[in-house]
């Protein structure tokens, strides 16, 4: 009890300042799903959206960490520094990562221990977008889209110089962060630059790194295996910068801009061994407004990547390198019909090409071609809206010659090879390839608003073609310590879902909540096989019995609700509760696996002339409804805590202070492949500064 007590005592007292509040509410209209710009409450679909000081208390390392409290959101973590959003219980392919509406290209979508290649330090604002708009930034992303915005390439002109910085220390891996973005504005051209650097160490953690359930069921692996107080090899270096120009016209604008992003960090799994990815993005983009009396707007978005993730081995030998090149586009059209009614069409296409260059068998080379084509329609019937959103995509995947490495039937030592043993390789020989697959996503979406209530309801059929992982993945990924084996005959994934919101507010309140159900005729499902295949790691005598994980599409069905409510009890004082419930069957029998568990949050703000704080407890149910293979999940309660205090005479400089796990329990989540082996980190506080100019 004396951290919590120490905790409401930093929280209350403030009361010592005295002065006029002063409050300030923008409206905040959304940009990714949003380009008929529509406030949020005009829109059919579910828009969260996280700026100013929101942003700056959310952010974390990884991009799923920041996001791990919002509801419906969890966290496939990877340790602190690696993680990625997990909405609904949808993962990978089924979530479309975007930076500035573009699609971010990474192998993310292959595995839990690719980081997201662009970091949150740096971004202006975070969006997620639901619902038929989501149809338009790619095909099957039932789950959602995310946008990360930072403003890299400029849509305003503003005259002269602005900018911000960050720089923060702390936290459980002791970790030091720096940001700054400078813009200038001179007659009619807007130049932006940026750059930011995050160095951790090894986490520091409140016990054992595998979980006692691990360590019971399987004699291989102690409690301190991969460390005990201190995860081992869990570090994280991260760099990058952007610049971008932009020329503005009339009734337009053209910008160019150029990305560089750097990370290197540990695998916890593999003491010594590293990950080491780099990325470079280049952007090009041109907007007209006022084309035609029909045609309002003209958008033209074109950019080229150059990816490279390497996993390193402790001795410096590359096991793994996969080089992904490609270029992407879009172009779309805003244009208005009869009476309210307006909307966009627009094509999508792209070309990218995969390699696996260095180490063990894994995946086969392809090539990766895409062209889509969307519309996005809102219909007014009176004062009824209705939103009807449709996409036909058309993919192509061409492989190359591969011969997987699957390992052995049998253990196997240093000293002597499989065969000789007594056991049998297990190897599969797959020749050149094509892949095509056609999908068709339709949604339909109406809003309607009777006194203090705002009701969405939205409809929609998904179809995905299966990622490229999915198909030609065919060996051991040591990261992940498993076997995963992708089907060059898998079908379509196909679903059809049904949701609503229900929201309620007056000048104090809002309250809303948000059911869905999703049917899954067809779903591709990462699932434990229960055989295992024996592999020889690097600098180990005997060999090491893997799960082999096969992608299978079987049919399945997920539904649950968020809930989400906020008070504002007094001139000074807020109160907030939330709560997310998911469920996820396979309809062939039993649970899928890695889906969060029940959720429930709240907390207690206070905000008084310059300063402003807010204490916040979710606790995480035990994940109890488990897939096959899998381990059940201790719950845990999270105390975080954020204090934020301007300078009195120079508002645009901030103070932050932002507690995590001040419980100090043992945090583990169940969507990670690494949840019982690696735990999260323990009590910490980290302190920071940011302002503008």
């Amino acid at each position: 009890m004396r951290i919590v007590s120490m905790i409401f005592a930093l929280l209350f007292s403030n009361l010592v300042y005295a002065g006029e509040v002063q409050n300030l509410e923008i409206e905040e209209i959304p940009i990714t799903g949003n380009p008929l710009n529509l406030l949020a409450d005009d829109m059919v679909i579910p828009v969260q959206i996280f700026s100013g000081i929101d942003l700056q208390t959310m952010k974390q390392p990884s991009l799923g960490a920041t996001l791990d409290m919002v509801p419906g959101i969890s966290n496939n973590s990877w340790g602190d520094s690696v993680g990625q959003p997990v909405i609904r219980g949808m993962d990978s392919n089924r979530i479309r990562f975007l930076n500035n509406g573009m699609e971010i290209k990474d192998v993310s979508n292959m595995s839990g221990d690719h980081a997201v290649a662009i970091d949150t330090i740096s971004s202006e604002r975070i969006e997620i977008i639901r619902g038929p708009a989501s149809i338009i930034y790619g095909g099957g992303a039932v789950g959602g889209v995310i946008n990360i915005i930072d403003h890299r390439i400029h849509s305003e002109f503003v005259d002269g110089m602005i900018g911000k910085y960050d720089q923060s220390f702390g936290g459980a891996g002791n970790e030091v962060s720096s940001a700054i973005s400078v813009d200038y504005g001179v007659k009619n051209v807007m130049f932006h630059v940026d750059g930011y650097t995050r160095d951790s160490k090894n986490i520091k953690t409140p016990g054992f790194s595998v979980s006692k359930n691990l360590a019971e069921s399987d004699d291989e692996f102690a409690r301190d295996k991969y460390g005990k107080d201190t995860v081992v090899n869990s570090y994280n270096e991260t760099d990058g910068g952007s610049f971008g120009a932009s020329y503005f016209f009339n009734d337009g604008y053209t910008g160019l801009s150029f990305t560089k992003h750097q990370q290197n960090y540990g695998n916890p799994l593999e003491d010594g061994g590293m990950m080491d990815l780099n990325s470079n993005q280049y952007d090009y983009v041109l907007e007209k407004n006022k084309i035609s009396s029909f045609i309002s707007k003209m958008k033209f978005k074109f950019g080229y990547s150059d990816y490279d993730h390497q996993e390193v081995e402790p001795s410096g030998d590359v096991g793994l390198e996969y080089i992904d090149k490609g270029v992407d586009g879009k172009l779309e059209f805003t244009h208005s019909l009869i009476n309210k009614s307006s909307g966009i069409f627009g094509v999508d296409f792209g070309n990218s090409q995969f390699q696996k260059t260095q180490g063990d068998p894994f995946i086969a080379n392809n090539q990766r071609k895409n062209l889509s084509f969307y519309l996005l329609e809102d219909y007014f019937l009176n004062d009824h809206k209705i939103t009807l959103g449709f996409r036909q995509q058309f993919d192509r995947f061409r492989s190359n010659d591969f011969t997987s490495d699957d390992g052995c039937t049998v253990a196997y030592t240093s000293s002597s090879d499989c065969d000789a043993e007594g056991g049998t390789e297990q190897s599969t020989t797959f020749g050149k390839d094509k892949k095509t697959f056609n999908s068709s996503n339709l949604a339909l979406g109406t809003v309607y608003k009777l006194k203090q209530w705002t009701m969405l309801f939205n409809l929609s059929h998904s179809e995905r073609s299966p990622a490229h992982n999915e198909l030609f993945a065919f060996g051991h990924h040591h990261a992940t310590e498993t076997i995963e084996q992708g089907s060059r005959d898998l079908k379509r994934e196909r679903s059809n879902t049904v949701d609503a919101q229900f929201k309620w507010s007056n000048q104090k309140t809002n309250f809303s909540v948000s059911p869905y159900y999703t049917d899954f005729a067809s779903y591709i499902g990462l699932l434990n096989s229960g055989e295992t295949q024996n592999h020889l790691h690097e600098g180990e005598d005997e060999s090491e019995a893997l799960a082999v994980y096969k992608y299978t599409n079987i049919p399945a069905k997920f539904y649950g609700f968020e809930v989400e409510g906020d008070m504002n009890l007094s001139t000074n004082y807020g109160i907030n509760l939330w709560g997310a419930f998911v469920k996820a069957k396979n309809k062939n029998g039993g649970n899928l696996p890695r889906i969060p568990p029940l959720r429930i949050g709240g907390g207690l703000s206070y905000e008084r002339n310059t300063f402003s704080s807010s204490l916040d407890l979710m606790h995480v149910f035990n994940a109890t409804d488990i897939g096959p293979f899998e381990l059940k999940t201790d719950d845990y309660t999270n105390m975080t805590l954020t204090m934020n205090y301007f300078l009195p005479k120079y508002k645009n400089v901030k103070f932050y202070l932002k507690g995590d796990n001040l419980l100090d329990q043992e945090k583990r989540d169940h969507v990670s492949f690494l949840k019982d082996k690696v735990l999260m980190g323990e009590r910490s506080l980290m302190l920071g500064v940011t302002g503008d100019f």
